[in-house]
C-alpha cells in the first residue's frame, strides 16, 4: 500500500540569478523524497517580466522517489502578487489541478511562513490536509506584529500540526509568539560527501601564511566589512602573512574592495562558488569566519564544522548553538573582540578530525530526513 501523500512546498529556490537561494529547503526535500514514496515537491518562482499579464508555466518531473512541479509565475507586479498570499493561493490550486499528477496531499508541508505558510494554511482548507511549516526565516517574528498579515500568520502557526526551526534561537522566538506545543528543532543538511575532513590537503598547505576563508551573500545583516576590519588590524599588529578567500556575491564586495589593507594582508575575491569548491577550500584553509548581525542557522558554518575546520563567528542568534570551545570562538560584533579571537585561536589545541567527526551525523541528510518523516506519520496519526 503506497503511504500517505505529502505536499512539499517552496517559494525560496535556487534561480540563475540566486544558486544559493534556498538550496538548504532543496536539500530537505531531496532527503525526504529519497527515503519516502508518494512525495511531491512543489517548487513556486514569482519572477519578474516585462508583462503586466501574469503568465503561468508549469514544469512536471519524476526526483528521487517522488515527483516535482517548478511554478514560474511571471509578472511585472510580482512584487503585489508576493504580498497577497490570498491570491498566489488561488493561481497554486489551479495550477495544481492542471497537473498530470493527482494531487491529494494528507500532509502540506510549507517551507517559511511567509508567503508560504499561509498559502498552505490557505490550501489545506481546500484540500482537507493537515500541515507542518518549516521556519527558516529571521523576519517571522516580525510578521506576527504586522497589522495586515499578522492574524493569518498566527492562525497559520497555530493550525499546523508541527512547526520545525532550525536551530532553538528560531524556536524560542516561535513559541514566545506562538504558543504552538509542538515545536521542533531540526537543522539544516550538511553533504557529508562533498564536505568531510580531508587530512593531505591540509597538510600540504602553506605553514606559515595564516589562510581565513569566508562565505556568505554578502547584504547586511552579514559582515564583511567587520571581517576585513578586524584582519586588517591583527595583520598590522602582528606582522604575520595572513590570507583571506571571499566567495560569494553581494553589494558588501565592492565597497571592500576599495579598503586599504596592510602589506601583510592578501584577499582574493572570488566570487560564487559551487559546494564542491567551497568543500575544497575549508580542506585547505586555517580558519573559516563568520560575522553577521543575526543568525537563525549558518549552513556555512555547519559545512565548515563538517570538514574539521576550526571557526570563529558572531555570537549572535543561533551561532553559539554550533560553536563551543572544542571547535572554534565566539566573538561580539566590534572589531577588538574579533582581532582578540583571531589572535587567540593560534593557542587552541583543536582537533580536526575530531570536529570533523563531531559534525558528520550531527547534519546528515539521512537523520534529518528521518526527523522530519517522522512528524508526518505522527501528524497523520501513527508512529512508525
Amino acid at each position: 500500500m503506497e503511504p500517505f501523500q505529502v505536499l512539499i512546498i517552496s517559494f525560496w529556490n535556487p534561480t540563475s540569478e540566486f544558486p544559493q537561494q534556498g538550496i538548504f529547503i532543496q536539500d530537505q526535500a531531496t532527503a525526504i523524497c529519497s527515503q519516502r514514496s508518494n512525495v511531491v515537491f512543489l517548487q513556486v518562482n514569482i519572477l519578474n517580466s516585462k508583462s503586466i499579464f501574469l503568465k503561468r508555466e508549469i514544469e512536471e518531473s519524476d526526483w528521487q522517489n517522488g515527483k516535482r512541479i517548478v511554478l514560474n509565475l511571471s509578472t511585472r507586479l510580482w512584487k503585489l502578487w508576493y504580498v497577497n498570499p490570498w491570491i498566489l493561493e488561488r493561481v497554486v490550486f489551479r495550477s495544481l489541478k492542471k497537473c498530470k499528477i493527482t494531487i491529494k496531499p494528507a500532509i502540506i508541508h510549507s517551507n517559511v511562513i511567509f508567503p508560504c505558510g499561509i498559502v498552505g494554511y490557505l490550501l489545506s482548507k481546500r484540500l482537507g490536509a493537515k500541515t507542518i511549516i518549516s521556519e527558516h526565516w529571521s523576519k517571522s517574528e516580525r510578521l506576527l506584529h504586522h497589522p495586515l498579515f499578522k492574524r493569518i500568520a498566527l492562525k497559520s502557526y497555530r493550525k499546523g500540526s508541527a512547526i520545525i526551526c532550525v536551530s532553538q534561537f528560531l524556536s524560542d522566538k516561535i513559541k514566545k509568539n506562538t504558543q504552538h506545543q509542538n515545536i521542533l528543532i531540526v537543522p539544516n543538511i550538511v553533504d557529508t560527501d562533498i564536505f568531510h575532513y580531508k587530512p593531505e590537503l591540509k597538510n600540504a598547505a602553506d605553514e606559515d601564511t595564516i589562510k581565513f576563508l569566508c562565505v556568505a551573500n554578502w547584504r547586511l545583516p552579514k559582515r564583511l566589512d567587520l571581517i576585513v576590519e578586524s584582519l586588517s588590524g591583527f595583520a598590522a599588529k602582528s606582522g604575520r602573512p595572513v590570507e583571506l578567500k571571499v566567495a560569494g556575491r553581494g553589494p558588501q564586495i565592492e565597497i571592500m574592495k576599495k579598503k586599504n589593507l596592510p602589506v601583510n594582508l592578501k584577499i582574493d575575491w572570488l566570487g560564487y562558488l559551487d559546494k564542491r569548491s567551497i568543500a575544497e577550500l575549508l580542506q585547505k584553509t586555517d580558519y573559516f569566519l563568520h560575522t553577521s548581525d543575526t543568525e537563525t542557522f549558518s549552513i556555512v558554518t555547519a559545512e565548515a564544522l563538517a570538514t574539521g575546520t576550526p571557526v570563529i563567528v558572531s555570537n549572535t542568534g543561533a551561532l553559539p548553538e554550533l560553536v563551543n570551545s572544542s571547535n572554534g570562538l565566539l566573538a561580539e560584533n566590534n572589531t577588538v573582540s574579533w582581532i582578540k579571537a583571531i589572535a587567540e585561536i593560534g593557542s587552541y589545541q583543536l582537533d580536526r578530525e575530531a570536529i570533523a567527526l563531531q559534525n558528520r551525523e550531527r547534519f546528515s541528510a539521512k537523520n534529518i530526513g528521518h526527523s522530519i518523516i517522522d512528524q508526518y506519520d505522527k501528524a497523520y496519526g501513527f508512529h512508525m
